[in-house]
């Protein structure tokens, strides 16, 4: 009986650790085709906000809403 009991918990145990190691793989798929950068715009519109300016966020936000990007 006793070793019926060590097997239920080992076999409980590898059954938890299972569920765990699945519900953690990544299903989402990376995306297909070339992965584009920034666009010209908004690396021009990063350059005129944090180039050489010591960083502030609310200045940072406001800069680059004028701009038309999402900060």
């Amino acid at each position: 009986m006793r070793k019926f009991g060590v097997a239920l918990v080992s076999g409980l145990s590898v059954a938890l650790l299972a569920g765990q190691v699945f519900a953690q793989v990544d299903t989402q798929r990376p995306p297909s085709g070339p992965i584009s950068g920034p666009s010209a715009h908004r690396m021009a519109a990063l350059k005129k906000c944090t180039d050489g300016i010591k960083f502030e966020s609310d200045r940072y936000v406001n800069c680059m809403t004028a701009e038309g990007e999402n900060p």
